[in-house]
């Protein structure tokens, strides 16, 4: 297994289709669907929705090598992904060349601040963050990436 000082750079974000790669990892790990569902109440066609969200979180962080805060509905999202750790695993090595690692906790000014460079850097790549998950201005996570 290499190293992550030894990894190339992920491609920009917006280069993946990440509501296809969400749509795939709930077709090959049914269980992150009920997951997901049940840790973040989210049902139906909102459940690929919210991976899609995580998704462009991790790709986000993995672009800039950057300490960020998600949402608190990514975040919840994001724990789940988390749980299937050999799913997970590999898909940061494959898409990241790296695995992006999740960091409880942080103080609260930290994060808001590390929540606003988030949605600075959503917006550059992907336009206007959805609301249903985003909520600007509002609630960010208690957890962020942290440094590789």
């Amino acid at each position: 297994m290499g190293s992550d000082k030894n990894r190339g750079p992920a491609p920009v974000p917006d280069a993946l289709d990440h509501a296809a790669l969400a749509l795939e990892l709930l077709q090959k790990q049914p269980v992150l669907w009920d997951k997901i569902s049940s840790g973040t109440h989210v049902q139906g066609r909102e459940v690929p929705r919210l991976l899609t969200e995580v998704l462009r979180f991790l790709h986000l962080v993995a672009a800039g090598d950057q300490v960020l805060t998600p949402s608190h509905p990514v975040d919840l999202a994001w724990h789940e992904f988390i749980l299937c750790t050999r799913t997970y695993g590999a898909f940061c090595r494959r898409y990241f060349g790296r695995m992006i690692h999740h960091q409880p906790g942080g103080m609260e000014d930290e994060n808001n601040s590390q929540f606003d460079q988030t949605l600075a850097l959503y917006q550059r790549y992907f336009g206007p963050p959805p609301a249903a998950y985003w909520l600007p201005g509002a609630d960010c996570g208690a957890c962020r990436s942290a440094n590789p």
